[in-house]
């Protein structure tokens, strides 16, 4: 059961690096001749939204294996603690 711990790491780790990666860039317009708009540059506030929620995404990953962690320890026999 030494292998169970291991692997919830790893997965809750992967979940919450894919969870905080940015989104894609959007695909080209179809009409070449479409004038193309620059995404409008975000503002000091806006900035800082972003920036807590990708820390509130990665405080909810840590709060995932946590409790993995803690469900782990309930099945774990006793004599390997």
């Amino acid at each position: 059961m030494s292998w169970l711990r291991p692997l919830l790491l790893a997965t809750v780790l992967s979940a919450g690096t894919a969870a905080a990666a940015e989104p894609p860039p959007p695909a080209p317009p179809k009409n070449p001749s479409e004038k193309r708009t620059s995404p409008p540059e975000l503002s000091a506030e806006d900035k800082e939204v972003v920036e807590n929620l990708e820390l509130l995404e990665s405080l909810d990953a840590v709060e995932d294996l946590e409790l993995l962690i803690e469900l782990g320890k309930d099945d774990a026999p006793a004599d390997e603690e």
